[in-house]
């Protein structure tokens, strides 16, 4: 049985509206960015005739975005009419026969799809073949050079004496060359193939959770939403720039996967207060940080929940249950501990395998501080700064952490001095620059690399020519309809929702603000984007239930007042209530203060960002048109 929390107390209602706050707020400034503009990589012309690549921005029309809505909108009602027409039940079928046979039927979906994907993917990788680039080139050098017996990336200012955190993925690669030979990166991006199943696979199993609705129990994890779940699975496939990662040997997609993983065995542990499932928790958490650093942000997520269900059952339940309390918080120190294991083991194994000792590399704070510069990709990318300030210090962390504070400092104050000239605009285009371009830099990071092997003709199109310029903008309408269907979600299940079921909004929620103040990339937040597909198909499912509902009511107010009858309070004829007066209210304040921000100059420097207007040809760059 589920075991949650109970959900109809005063903490929990505080706990959840804001959270929902927060979460909305965030994803509508991204929704604004979608609708107004639309971000790319593109290039930027010296006077000397050489070329500087550069994320650029266009004007959008959002006219255009919201018919895209409406007719959405208009096919999952005919959707629901045709399941509602085709879809009954037999009279000779009991219900119980039914739910076995849709069960039967779903699960059956469910692994042809991941069928669908481990063929689709390893065509992908065998089609292209593409060696690594840029970051995943260095990183992928390094543990070849491993393998004979090169350690020369230890020494002074080297990738590792630089990047130390960097150990873990170099040897996860270098363990699999073992298993693949060494050299052959295309048996690696397979293993990628697996990652990328394996977090479909996880975050369809996770949309479960919204099929237990607040303070509700019932058997198994979502068993009630197996339709929702085949339709998440559908959008994640549909969805396809994190598929092109597959060829990125970068530690996105293992680290993205273990991470899901803790999840997914954490909200397994709440479910049924299995205590197997804090070790296995504890054992995936350990294992993305030791590929992925910025794991660490699932790992606050899940912490931040044990600590609510902690309090929730010693303080707000109908009986203290206070030994489940103590086990929730004792998992959070499971977790700690699981990283700790993790890290010291391999770190141990870099070591025994170098022969000598991991370096203490740069300090983190410079991270920071580079984010929040200009840089020639972008604001908040990659501009040198980290190691110009670690080799200007000699080295010295002590040093380099003063040099990094101060530069710090004044950049804070600078933008506090100057909000709407500044600070505003530059987190404004560094937001955009990050979460805006709607192939979140896939066909960036897959250009210019070598192949083995000779590209079908379409798939060179779609990375290079205008079969991308297709599908850039079939991505840019589904990233709007993505954020829209996760505001959707949070204001209809706003009630009725499960706590729970935000681990995962929240997650993404972390991955936004820490990356308002990092190193920005759209490598690096893709893995948090696509946590709100499963999110986003939740709430237009909710949104078509509500039209339906909207749409009979009409039809049973018109047929009752046809009839002249009064039989019944009808939806539309209920007299209005307090709280939704000020609801409406609110909304139609908050609208009108968001239409007046529209129009001044500040949204053009925030919000509909066009580089056209710079003049820059911007527009003729994306489209391809010069």
């Amino acid at each position: 049985m589920i075991n949650y929390t109970e959900q109809d107390h005063l903490f929990f209602r505080i706990v959840n509206s804001v959270i929902r706050l927060f979460l909305a707020g965030a994803v509508f400034l991204l929704f604004l960015h979608s609708i107004f503009s639309t971000s790319f990589v593109g290039r930027l012309f010296r006077e000397d005739g050489s070329e500087q690549e550069r994320t650029l921005n266009i004007a959008d029309r959002p006219l255009r975005h919201l018919l895209v809505f409406l007719v959405l909108s208009a096919a999952l009602l005919v959707g629901r009419k045709l399941r509602d027409t085709f879809g009954a039940r037999k009279n000779d079928r009991t219900d119980v026969q039914s739910r076995k046979m849709w069960t039967a039927r779903a699960d059956l979906i469910f692994w042809v799809l991941t069928l669908l994907t481990v063929v689709l993917a390893a065509s992908y990788v065998g089609m292209t073949q593409l060696y690594p680039g840029s970051d995943p080139a260095k990183v992928y050098e390094i543990a070849m050079q491993w393998r004979q017996g090169d350690f020369s990336s230890f020494e002074e200012e080297a990738y590792l004496f630089c990047y130390p955190f960097q150990s873990g993925i170099i040897l996860f690669f270098y363990l699999l060359s073992f298993l693949f030979g060494e050299g052959n990166f295309v048996g690696i991006q397979l293993v990628n193939v697996v990652f990328l199943t394996v977090i479909y696979g996880l975050l369809v199993k996770l949309s479960g959770l919204f099929g237990v609705a607040a303070g509700e129990g019932t058997e198994g994890f979502g068993k009630k939403r197996k339709g929702l779940q085949a339709a998440v699975y559908l959008g994640l496939l549909a969805w396809v720039p994190l598929a092109f990662y597959v060829t990125y040997l970068y530690g996105i997609l293992p680290g993205m996967a273990l991470s899901l993983g803790a999840v997914y065995f954490a909200q397994r542990y709440l479910a049924v207060r299995r205590l197997r499932y804090i070790a296995a928790s504890s054992l995936c958490m350990g294992l993305a940080t030791v590929i992925k650093m910025n794991c660490l942000i699932y790992l606050v997520a899940i912490a931040c929940f044990l600590v609510y269900d902690a309090i929730s059952l010693t303080l707000f339940s109908g009986k203290k249950r206070w030994k489940e309390g103590a086990v929730s918080l004792a998992f959070i120190a499971c977790l700690g501990a699981g990283v700790m294991l993790c890290t010291g083991i391999s770190n141990a194994a870099v070591e025994k395998i170098a022969g000598q000792e991991l370096p203490e590399g740069e300090v983190m704070l410079s991270w920071v501080v580079m984010g929040m510069q200009e840089a020639p990709l972008g604001p908040g990318g990659y501009n040198g700064y980290i190691s110009n300030v670690f080799t200007e210090n000699q080295y010295d962390r002590e040093l380099v952490t003063q040099a990094s504070m101060e530069d710090l400092q004044r950049i804070i104050t600078g933008m506090m001095e100057n909000p709407f000239d500044e600070g505003l605009p530059f987190l404004a285009r560094k937001t955009a620059f990050q979460w805006n371009d709607p192939t979140f830099i896939c066909l960036d990071r897959t250009r210019g690399r070598k192949s083995e092997t000779h590209m079908p003709q379409w798939l060179k199109s779609v990375i290079y020519g205008k079969g991308g310029v297709r599908l850039s903008i079939v991505l840019n309408y589904m990233q709007t309809l993505i954020l829209l269907g996760m505001l959707l979600c949070l204001l209809l299940r706003w009630r009725k929702g499960n706590l729970y079921e935000l681990m995962g909004a929240v997650i993404f929620l972390g991955g936004y603000l820490f990356h308002l103040f990092w190193e920005s990339s759209a490598s690096y937040t893709i893995p948090y984007f696509v946590l709100l597909i499963p999110y986003a198909v939740c709430g237009m499912a909710e949104w078509a239930a509500f039209l339906e509902r909207g749409m009979n009511g009409l039809r049973r107010n018109e047929r009752c007042g046809a009839e002249g009858t009064k039989k019944e309070l009808l939806p539309s004829g209920r007299q209005a209530k307090p709280g939704m007066i000020f609801a409406v209210s609110a909304a139609l304040l908050f609208g009108l203060l968001v239409f007046a921000f529209t129009r001044t100059n500040l949204f053009d420097r925030t919000i509909a960002l066009d580089d056209d207007r710079q003049g820059i040809d911007a527009s003729a760059q994306f489209y391809q048109t010069e």
